[in-house]
C-alpha cells in the first residue's frame, strides 16, 4: 500500500513540478507545451536554501521560556531523466538549546543495468573532526520510469486533488527573464482531497491508518504557500518558493504540550513560527552524466548495506538529526 502510494504522490508531484501557464492560453494548451518542453529538457541543475527558525514557548503565567529551534542548508543538486540519476552536494546546520552541529550531506542515486536504484549517502560531522560515512542502499523497487510519469501527470485534474492555481496580473522578472507568477496553497482540505483521491486508485483505506490519523490532526491549520516563477519563452518552471508561513500552529502546540508531559503541567506550550521556506533556481539541459565517486563505490563493496532507498536516506537524516 504504502509504495503505491508514494508512487501516486510522486506522479502528484511530477506533475506540479512540470506545471506552467500562460495568461493567452488555456490549461489544457499550456500542459502540452509543458510536457514538450519537459521532454525535451532531459537534465536540471538546482540550487536550493531551506530555513527553518522556530521557538517553543513555555509560560506559566508570570514567566515565559524561548527555547530555539533553527536549520539551514544550501544544496546542489543535479538530476537526469535518462538514465535516471541524482546528485546532491550540500551542508546543513542545525541548533537547539544552544547546541549547534553542522553536517557535511552528499547524495547519489544512479540507476543500474539491471533497473534497480542505487543510492550513496555521505555525512560528516564537521564538528567532530572524525570522517565522514558513506552509506549504501538498493532500492527494491526498479526506478521510477519518468516517461510513465510524464504521461501520468498529462492526465491529471489539480482540482481533483484539492489544488487551485492562482496566476498573478503581472509578470515577474527572475535573472532577466520574464516569467509567469503560479501560486497555490495546501492545507489540511487539500490533504484530506489527496487522500481521498489515493483511497479512491489504490483501494485502500489510507485514513484508517493510526499515523495517518494523527498526521492529519496534527497539520490542522497549517499551510504551504508554493510558488513557481515560470519562463514565458520556454514554459519551464525556473524558481520555486514554498513556505509555512501564517501557519496556523494550534494543533501542534496541543500535541507538543501532551508530549512534553509534566515538564509543562500547569504552563502554557505556544509553538511559534518565525520562518520555514525552501527557495530552488533550476536551470535545464539536454543531459548530464553523473558518476558515484571511487571512495562511495569502495565503500559499498566494503561494507554494503542492502535495503529500501527511502528507508536508507531516512536513517542517515534521522542519525543526523539526533
Amino acid at each position: 500500500m504504502k509504495k503505491r502510494m508514494l508512487f501516486c504522490l510522486a506522479v502528484l508531484g511530477a506533475a506540479s513540478m512540470l506545471f506552467g501557464f500562460d495568461s493567452a492560453e488555456t490549461p489544457e494548451s499550456l500542459m502540452e507545451k509543458m510536457q514538450q518542453a519537459s521532454a525535451e529538457a532531459g537534465a536540471a541543475e538546482v540550487d536550493m536554501d531551506m530555513n527553518m527558525d522556530v521557538s517553543v514557548d513555555i509560560s506559566d503565567g508570570t514567566t515565559t521560556s524561548s527555547i530555539g529551534i533553527g536549520a539551514s542548508g544550501s544544496f546542489d543538486v543535479t538530476a537526469n531523466v535518462d538514465p535516471v540519476a541524482v546528485s546532491m552536494d550540500g551542508t546543513l546546520n542545525m541548533s537547539l538549546f544552544g547546541q549547534s552541529q553542522s553536517m557535511i550531506m552528499k547524495l547519489y542515486g544512479v540507476t543500474s543495468d539491471d533497473g534497480t536504484y542505487n543510492t550513496y549517502v555521505y555525512t560528516e560531522d564537521s564538528a567532530s573532526g572524525e570522517p565522514g560515512t558513506w552509506e549504501h542502499g538498493t532500492s527494491s523497487m526498479p526506478a521510477l520510469d519518468m516517461a510513465e510519469l510524464q504521461e501520468q501527470a498529462a492526465n491529471i485534474d489539480y482540482s481533483e486533488w484539492g489544488i487551485n492555481f492562482e496566476l498573478a496580473p503581472e509578470a515577474s522578472m527572475v535573472d532577466g527573464a520574464e516569467c509567469y507568477l503560479l501560486s497555490t496553497v495546501i492545507d489540511s482540505s487539500s490533504l484530506e482531497t489527496m487522500l481521498n483521491k489515493i483511497e479512491e486508485m489504490t483501494g485502500e483505506d489510507v485514513e484508517s491508518d493510526e499515523d495517518v490519523a494523527l498526521a492529519m490532526s496534527m497539520l490542522n491549520g497549517v499551510e504551504l504557500n508554493i510558488e513557481y516563477y515560470v519562463d514565458s519563452a520556454t514554459y519551464l518552471p525556473v524558481k520555486l518558493h514554498m513556505d509555512l508561513n501564517g501557519s496556523d500552529l494550534s494543533a501542534l502546540s496541543q500535541y507538543l504540550a501532551m508530549s512534553m508531559g509534566e515538564m509543562a503541567e500547569g504552563s502554557s506550550v505556544e509553538l511559534v513560527l518565525n520562518d520555514i521556506s525552501v527557495d530552488a533556481a533550476v536551470a535545464y539541459s539536454d543531459s548530464v552524466e553523473i558518476t558515484v565517486p571511487d571512495e562511495a563505490l569502495s565503500a559499498a563493496e566494503s561494507s554494503d548495506v542492502s535495503g529500501d532507498v527511502i528507508g536508507e536516506v531516512e536513517n542517515v537524516l534521522g542519525g543526523a538529526a539526533n
